[in-house]
């Protein structure tokens, strides 16, 4: 049960449930919720691991691997030895590699007829 709004103004600081915003904008719960999980997935890092990129791009590491070999960019190494590899790759280096290749459905149509 949601509790009733008050006639102060509201600040930036100010915090919310979920069903007061579903409340405030006319949605079930579920679909606040369902929102929220959708959107966590897009809120910008400072750096990926391999899992995040596969996640992302909806491949497999191995692919992810072989785009980052591709593209040739630095990455960060936090893990230690040769047998312990905790690849990083800023955030930069991901939007990149996602400009670089992304096209138009028809150029890629075209480029396959060749």
């Amino acid at each position: 049960m949601s509790k009733p709004f008050t006639n102060k103004a509201l600040t930036a600081h100010d915090q919310l449930t979920v069903a007061e915003i579903g409340d405030l904008f006319g949605f079930p719960v579920s679909a606040v919720l369902a929102a929220i999980e959708r959107n966590r997935s897009a809120i910008r890092k400072s750096f990926y691991s391999i899992p995040d990129m596969a996640k992302r791009w909806g491949v497999s590491r191995g692919t992810v691997y072989n785009v980052l070999r591709e593209a040739e960019f630095k990455l960060l190494n936090l893990g230690s030895g040769a047998r312990k590899s905790k690849w990083r790759v800023p955030a930069a280096v991901v939007e990149h590699i996602e400009k670089s290749r992304s096209q138009i459905l028809s150029e890629s149509k075209e480029q396959h007829a060749a």
